[in-house]
């Protein structure tokens, strides 16, 4: 038997020829391959513990490959630190590990496999971006596969103190990882801990949590057994006597049992509504909670913070509760579910450290209402609300079937989990109230790309260039004070000193939305609600290629875009001359009669009762 690889006119041909029988070929374009995906060929080996590399060529940053594995011919494209470890034999398993204020101690039973054809060098232990300690990795001739657990050969000790792990930096979250150079490439892979099957529902819950000086740290995991470090600045609130008073294990253990108890007598059921981070009330949520609360006076309740600017217009509703009050956390361990357009970590302080608030979401229903249409960007594998992760929720409301059919088949969520009854957002959007005698305003709001930032120098990255040279394009058809632009908040600084700095928009997004006549963007899902509100969208996609390789294909296809396509500046140029003119949006230009139908077809409801249909579908569930 021979297998051979070649690369030619951008495709991977795999060929497999054995002695009398028919060669078997396998083809993929290049431009198929997904990043990080591995493809089974379907040619096999005899040898199911060969690991063999067939083929190997870099494309910057990453990698094509080929290689044995379990007895298959397998393809990837990958990173290049991870290219290696589809054939590197290795472990690296937590036996120990434990946070004081003293320091981290940690014990790994941690080696490789040396087949003759690798070799190892500058081995350390990372923690993200806080610390780093060299260490001799152990590297066995033999299969790792009966390694003993106490074997010493195979064990290492590392201790960290706090003050380096507390270091001032950006970082939040660190993994636990092992790098090192693996035929001179840097190569990372996870420190791994074993996480019993019962525990996996409660990933998202601190093994470890303390306050350390002006930082609350945690010891946690993930559902795929990944430990990380958890660093953060404390909260103002955090350091109140009556937060640490209600938030302490003695006082959150009781109420956490008291809950759980009441919850197994009764028969009532209780659903929290909130949103983002409980300081909002104007994405149709309280709308809902008003009707579940006239339905069952006992069993809903609204989450907000007393420094709101919603707060004094909704406070003397009988069951808003102030976030952080008695009754807020009477409640928070009470509750069945949560219904919100935000995950039930908005409830509290963003990475909290109470275990047992962080049990209890584990362990209620959680209803995500979603508060952007899931038609345009992929939810890929880090994703935390794909099925089986920490934020996967129970039901999640979409606005179509085609919406249903990509939810269902990006994030693995079952059908029966998903309703069709159309965001509550949008019945509080009045539907086309936007036409050809609004106001002539152009909103720029293009899509974040996390692969630029750790750019030295951010004006180089394409997010800044393109909103220059596009708002730049468009003062040659519409004044300075017609022109709005929609920033990261990671890029602030550096646009509000260019000449478009008049123009940045410092109000809540779903405002500017509202008066955008027509908007460009290139990957944001606001793209639908601005066209439900009868404003016209171009999409300015010139990295399209690049962008769907480092985050996933988009969902739209061709021929579902709600708006023209441009993919390069020139293009776009010449989209904006054909439908600006004398200072004016002609939006017959933008939203055409195709654009319209394909929008319906992404939005099913412009009746404005989604909160109506939501309610009943609750009710039906026993949520309401």
């Amino acid at each position: 038997m021979k297998i051979s690889v070649t690369f030619t006119d951008n495709v991977l041909e795999v060929r497999k020829e054995g002695e009398g029988s028919q060669a078997e070929i396998w083809q993929k374009k290049f431009d198929d391959f997904e990043l990080k995906k591995n493809v089974s060929t379907g040619l096999t080996v005899e040898n199911k513990k060969l690991r063999k590399i067939l083929f190997w060529q870099p494309f910057g940053e990453n990698i094509l490959m080929v290689y044995t594995r379990s007895g298959e011919v397998k393809a990837s494209y990958a990173p290049s630190r991870g290219a290696y470890l589809r054939v590197l034999e290795r472990m690296c398993n937590v036996q120990h590990i434990s946070l004081t204020k003293d320091g981290l101690s940690l014990q790994l039973q941690v080696g490789v496999v040396d087949d003759g054809t690798f070799t190892f060098e500058d081995a350390v232990l990372v923690i993200g971006e806080r610390a780093r300690q060299p260490f001799d990795i152990p590297v066995s001739k033999k299969t790792l596969a009966g390694v003993k657990d106490d074997d010493p050969f195979f064990i290492r000790k590392f201790h960290i103190s706090m003050d380096e792990l507390t270091r001032t930096m950006e970082e939040t979250s660190s993994r636990f990882d092992i790098a090192l150079k693996v035929n001179g490439m840097d190569v990372t892979f996870p420190v791994k801990i074993e996480v019993p099957d019962e525990n996996i529902k409660y990933q998202h819950v601190p093994m470890i949590s303390f306050f350390y000086k002006n930082d609350a740290v945690q010891i946690k995991h993930t559902g795929v057994g990944n430990v990380l470090f958890v660093c953060r600045p404390l909260e103002e609130v955090e350091k109140t006597a009556s937060f640490r008073f209600w938030e302490s294990d003695a006082v959150s253990g009781r109420l956490y049992r008291k809950g759980k108890e009441e919850k197994k007598k009764s028969s009532l059921k209780v659903s929290l509504f909130y949103e983002k981070f409980c300081q909002k009330a104007e994405e149709g949520t309280f709308e809902i909670f008003d009707m579940a609360w006239k339905r069952n006076p006992k069993g809903a309740y609204f989450i907000i913070s007393g420094d709101s600017p919603d707060y004094e217009r909704i406070k003397n509703h009988p069951n808003v509760v102030k976030q952080y009050s008695r009754k807020y956390y009477e409640l928070l361990f009470r509750a069945n579910a949560y219904i919100s357009t935000e995950t039930p970590f908005h409830l509290n302080v963003i990475r909290s450290n109470n275990k047992y608030y962080r049990r209890s979401i584990a362990e209620n229903t959680f209803v995500f209402l979603q508060h952007g249409v899931t038609y345009m960007k992929c939810h890929g594998p880090n994703s935390p609300f794909l099925a089986g992760r920490e934020m996967e929720p129970d039901y999640i409301v979409v606005n179509s079937e085609k919406e249903k059919d990509a939810v269902h088949r990006m994030m693995g969520i079952d059908n029966s989990r998903i309703l069709k009854t159309g965001m509550a957002i949008f019945s509080k959007l009045e539907y086309k109230h936007l036409n050809q005698d609004s106001d002539d305003i152009a909103v720029i709001m293009l899509t974040w790309k996390p692969y630029e930032d750790n750019m030295e120098d951010f004006t180089k990255s394409t997010y800044y260039q393109n909103t220059l040279a596009i708002y730049n394009m468009l003062r040659k058809y519409l004044p300075a004070e017609k022109i709005r632009v929609v920033i990261h908040p990671k890029t602030g600084a550096h646009l509000e000193k260019t000449e478009l700095a008049p123009s940045i928009w410092k109000k809540p997004i779903s405002e500017v939305l509202s008066i955008a006549k027509l908007l460009i963007t290139d990957y944001s899902s606001v793209c639908y609600n601005s066209f439900y509100q009868g404003g016209g969208v171009v999409f300015f996609q010139e990295d399209l290629e690049f962008y769907e390789k480092e985050n996933g294909r988009l969902i739209p296809k061709d021929d579902e875009y709600i708006g023209k396509r441009a993919f390069s500046l020139p293009e776009l140029d010449a989209i904006l001359e054909e439908g600006c003119r004398d200072g004016k949006i002609d939006l017959d230009s933008f939203r055409t009669e195709e654009f319209e139908r394909r929008y319906q077809l992404i939005n099913e409801f412009s009746d404005g009762k989604n909160m109506e249909r939501l309610c009943e579908k609750l009710k039906e569930l026993g949520l309401i």
